[in-house]
């Protein structure tokens, strides 16, 4: 079977990695990270090559990665774009667990506290959580039916 290749996108900010998608070329997996500087970070550069002069000037910790691996077969390789979510240190008993929600608010302050307050109501519906293990095995776990 022939080879194929995929060029990753990806932004790392102080060893986390916020952004990462995979392209079928450079030039997209560069154009990949100049949409997300664009959108997450303010970035005003024509291009790719503008974008470690704007990190510099600008003292960002964002580190920028294009780099190419081969595929066997693009049918057995997840392409992910947005959060990425890490496995938690290697502590014995650790886990990282993820409460996602949507709400509705008028800013990012608002959004945190109307999802806090939804948390810590007793009489909120118990949430699906997903939650993360050592070596990153994640489990879905439905706390309204332990109830």
């Amino acid at each position: 079977m022939k080879k194929q290749s995929i060029w990753m996108a990806v932004v790392n900010a102080q060893e986390t990695v916020v952004f990462s998608k995979g392209c079928q070329s450079q030039r997209k997996a560069e154009s990949a990270i100049v949409k997300y500087l664009r959108k997450h970070e303010d970035f005003d550069g024509a291009d790719f090559s503008d974008a470690y002069f704007w990190i510099g000037e600008n003292d960002l910790r964002l580190d920028l990665m294009v780099f190419e691996i081969e595929a066997e077969n693009f049918n057995d390789v997840q392409l992910h774009t947005g959060l990425l979510i890490q496995p938690p240190p290697d502590e014995k008993q650790l886990y990282r667990v993820v409460y996602a929600i949507d709400v509705v608010a008028g800013s990012a302050l608002k959004a945190a506290t109307v999802t806090y307050n939804i948390m810590t109501d007793p009489d909120s519906l118990a949430p699906v959580l997903e939650v993360i293990g050592q070596g990153g095995k994640v489990i879905k776990i439905d706390l309204s039916k332990n109830q």
